[in-house]
């Protein structure tokens, strides 16, 4: 809770940040924890990423790539703010568009490597930039982290994912991981 506390604080003391604000970053940690932290394990284990979690210094970076190949929220709505040609198809300042994160984060082409992370401009797309970045990126970025840390001296495989065809977020209806290594405190084996 602790950890929780300090990320939703303000950035500085006697910050700006109301705390109607900081409770809906909480709220809003929804979408990463029903979309993102599942699939982001998921693909841990399929691209055996363990050891890169359970160091201390690259889990970060891992989390970051994670996030920005799972995309949270994969679909970002915007307007033109200018005009601009994109790929031979003309955009006009005011023209609705509807970007797809994980593309434009190279997610498609980029596997998630913690040794060799995206360069940040291109991670953070994920999360929207400037006035509509989201809010709740260092949320996300922290509840991924401690998420791998927990699962990492276990190293869990996959034994069975079923996508949540029916949710409005990419998800699993049912994720099934077993643990190949480690036990929890206290458990005999």
């Amino acid at each position: 809770m602790a950890r929780l506390a300090a990320v939703l604080a303000p950035a500085a003391p006697g910050g700006s940040e109301p705390a109607a604000l900081r409770a809906m970053l909480a709220v809003a940690a929804v979408n990463t924890t029903v979309a993102a932290l599942p699939r982001a394990a998921a693909w841990c284990a399929d691209a055996d990423l363990w050891d890169q979690a359970a160091d201390d210094a690259l889990r970060p970076a891992l989390a970051g790539e994670l996030l920005r190949v799972v995309a949270p929220s994969p679909l970002l709505p915007r307007v033109a703010a200018g005009g601009a040609d994109l790929d031979g198809c003309p955009v006009r300042a005011g023209d609705r568009l509807v970007l797809v994160a994980r593309h434009a984060a190279r997610a498609h082409s980029d596997p998630p490597d913690a040794r060799h992370p995206a360069p940040p401009a291109v991670a953070q797309l994920v999360f929207g930039a400037g006035a509509h970045a989201c809010p709740g990126a260092r949320l996300a970025r922290a509840q991924l982290d401690d998420t791998l840390a927990a699962l990492a001296p276990y190293r869990p495989t996959v034994l069975h994912a079923r996508a949540d065809r029916s949710a409005a977020l990419p998800g699993w209806r049912t994720l099934t991981v077993r643990a190949t290594e480690g036990r929890a405190p206290g458990v005999e084996r």
